[in-house]
């Protein structure tokens, strides 16, 4: 061991961290585990190591991480180090251009959030890792001018904690991919969250078996002939869906205008309309749109309207760096014209929540009363899913729907919600909603942070 290798720690934090008075310590950062020196010295704050420790341990500049002891483990920890893992960094040089709800406005953002945090942040693809180093080839954005930038790169350890931002299910599946995310896993000092997409049918499993959260969520049964005529009878619309779709993409609505009279829209590039008169004909003429994937199929709902246009709530409900869930951000998509899909992908649009309930509920107690029992649903959504699978989630996107009666209904969970970098409402609100499961990566790693307030 070349024992130039040295940290030195001011008295103060030895005594504060309970650090061990020994000559050999192991220090980590990240996947890395480096012996050093231990050095006590009570004329100096904070902590220093020497060129050849940070060397060894891939420790960039003089950013200060933060330190703790870890007792389990027996060893000093510097952190935290948060890789997010990303399938494809897009290079649009001028960010002007660029649409504010694409990848690489995500990622830059990211990117330039992660500056922010106490701790070491990358973006790192599934080719970037070199196992036997422990490293990992991780990018940064740097901005040259408010509009343009370069994707630096530079060698980094091994995360603490992984935050998959893998942005479509297609990517996601790849063999490549699959055993990154499965070896990550398997590092001794790393945890993974947002692990991967849900599938609507397992997630309406999972949740309808709470008694608590059965009477908010629509009824849906695996689409099959059988199921689709038996739900026929109980209800006049219908939603067939892709059991792992998103974006409202292959979405078929069934209406039952009389007994033997059944229309149905396709929602893929366009709109494609069509009438039959029983099931099996509608499974037999959407076929060529379903192509052989699983579906669901869901009770229709008579949802309130504002202004005429149907409309659902969009919650990102997120883990913050306490490690509790808060609500990180909150609006109502309107659907366009006579639409029933209110996706924003499909031309709808955002308002605040606060104005769309203070039209339709006007007295303020009702809408107070209104917020609560949706926040009590993300909540009971969240520890819900989140028990699970392990614990596993950092954040989730919920979509609310009201009916004419005013009851809430959980239309769909998404586990990776898209975030924009543009916003109706408050630059804070958006900001933080980006920084929040960095921060809560922070937790993971055993580095907590105060939590920032919600959007409620």
């Amino acid at each position: 061991m070349s024992m130039t290798r040295e940290i030195c720690i001011s008295e103060m934090l030895v005594n504060k961290y309970y650090i061990p008075r020994v000559n050999i310590v192991k220090v980590r950062l990240g996947g890395i585990v480096a012996e050093s020196r231990l050095k006590i010295k009570d004329n100096m704050t904070g902590y220093q190591v020497s060129p050849s420790l940070a060397r060894d341990l891939h420790l960039k500049g003089s950013k200060k991480l933060r330190l703790r002891y870890d007792s389990e483990e027996d060893m000093i920890h510097l952190g935290p180090v948060i890789g997010i893992l990303a399938t494809a960094l897009p290079n649009r040089a001028n960010l002007e251009e660029l649409d504010p709800t694409s990848l690489q406005a995500e990622l830059t953002y990211l990117s330039h959030i992660g500056r922010t945090i106490a701790g070491m942040v990358y973006i790192f693809l599934p080719a970037s890792v070199n196992w036997s180093s422990k490293s990992v080839k991780g990018y940064n954005y740097r901005f040259l001018s408010a509009d343009r930038g370069v994707w630096e790169s530079s060698s980094y350890p091994l995360p603490d904690v992984v935050y998959n931002r893998i942005s479509s299910r297609r990517s996601e599946i790849r063999n490549s991919v699959q055993s990154t995310l499965q070896m990550l896993k398997e590092l001794p000092y790393t945890k993974v969250f947002n692990p991967s997409y849900l599938n609507k049918w397992q997630v309406y499993q999972t949740l309808a078996q709470n008694l608590f959260l059965k009477p908010y969520l629509p009824e849906t049964r695996k689409l099959s002939e059988q199921s689709l005529e038996e739900m026929l009878t109980k209800y006049s619309v219908l939603y067939l869906k892709p059991s792992n779709g998103s974006l409202g993409i292959g979405i078929i609505k069934v209406n039952k205008l009389a007994e033997n009279n059944l229309k149905f829209t396709v929602f893929s590039r366009s709109r494609i309309n069509g009438s039959t008169d029983n099931a099996a004909q509608i499974m037999k003429k959407t076929s060529v749109y379903r192509k052989e994937k699983p579906y669901i199929v869901q009770q229709g709902l008579d949802l309130t309207r504002y202004h005429g246009s149907v409309f659902d709530i969009r919650i990102i409900y997120q883990k913050n760096g306490r490690g509790e869930w808060q609500i990180g951000k909150k609006f109502a998509r309107i659907a366009p014209g006579r639409s029933s899909i209110s996706n924003l992908s499909r031309g709808g649009r955002v308002v605040t929540s606060r104005s769309l309930f203070k039209s339709l509920y006007k007295k303020k107690s009702l809408i107070e009363e209104k917020n609560a029992k949706i926040k009590e649903l993300c909540q009971r959504v969240a520890v819900t899913l989140d028990a699970e699978s392990n614990g596993n989630f950092g954040e989730l996107g919920l979509d609310i729907g009201i009916d004419k009666k005013g009851w809430p209904w959980l239309i769909e969970v998404n586990s990776k919600p898209r975030k924009t970098t543009e916003t109706e409402a408050s630059q804070i609100i958006m900001r933080n909603s980006f920084k929040r499961p960095l921060e809560y990566g922070s937790y993971l790693a055993g580095f907590p942070v105060k939590a920032i307030p919600s959007d409620s």
